[in-house]
């Protein structure tokens, strides 16, 4: 049960500390910048209208939608100074649609979605995240990206798929590692075993009692 309310503390604190950064955010925010901030949508909602009735380009003019919540999302990372809060999604989904849209990139272009996960596990091992955990996700998901590339944009379905022989190589020089570590700390252990530990009697020398 105390945990439960130790936690909910945290969560206020939490909280609290976000309404502290958000509110000195805002009192250093020069006036320019607020009206953007205030007045963002309906700048996108205009400029959608200008794009279609002047140009014809309701599509893909749409895609101007994303920057709304790219921009909001942004600003909370750049207020809260946090790698993790970037829009890594919005923008690679933006990024995605625009190569499709604009120039017909659809395929094999989706392989960039695979710079979400690569990214939240960049972020975790700043954070200070065990790198050797972060690698045996992110060997599997790079190298089916790298075989995925090679495929679609160089046609090297074959003799491509050697590339995931990577994966077992990489777990079996891991555990090698492990163990020449593990024999090294043994090899360590047993010398200093061997090792005795002569104590002499520094008042009488002469004492036959003593370890020699």
């Amino acid at each position: 049960m105390s945990d439960f309310f130790e936690k909910l503390k945290s969560g206020k604190e939490k909280i609290q500390k976000f309404g502290d950064e958000q509110r000195k955010a805002r009192k250093s925010t020069p006036l320019p910048l607020m009206m953007i901030n205030d007045a963002l949508p309906l700048l996108v909602v205009v400029t959608f209208i200008l794009l279609g009735c002047l140009g014809g380009w309701w599509h893909p003019g749409w895609l101007v939608f994303l920057i709304i919540p790219i921009y909001y999302m942004m600003a909370e990372a750049i207020i809260h100074k946090s790698l993790a809060l970037v829009p890594i999604a919005p923008i690679v989904v933006a990024i995605y649609l625009c190569l499709g849209c604009l120039g017909g990139m659809w395929h094999p272009y989706w392989a960039i979605f695979v710079a979400i996960p690569v990214y939240y596990m960049l972020v975790a091992a700043i954070k200070g995240a065990s790198w050797s955990k972060l690698f045996d996700i992110l060997v599997p998901i790079l190298t089916v990206g790298i075989y995925l590339v090679l495929g679609f944009v160089l046609k090297a379905w074959h003799p491509g798929w050697v590339i995931f022989f990577a994966i077992p190589l990489y777990f079996t020089w891991k555990a090698t590692m492990y163990r020449y570590k593990a024999i090294r700390k043994g090899d360590e252990e047993e010398k200093n075993e061997d090792f005795v530990e002569i104590a002499v009697d520094d008042e009488n020398p002469d004492d036959p009692d003593d370890q020699r």
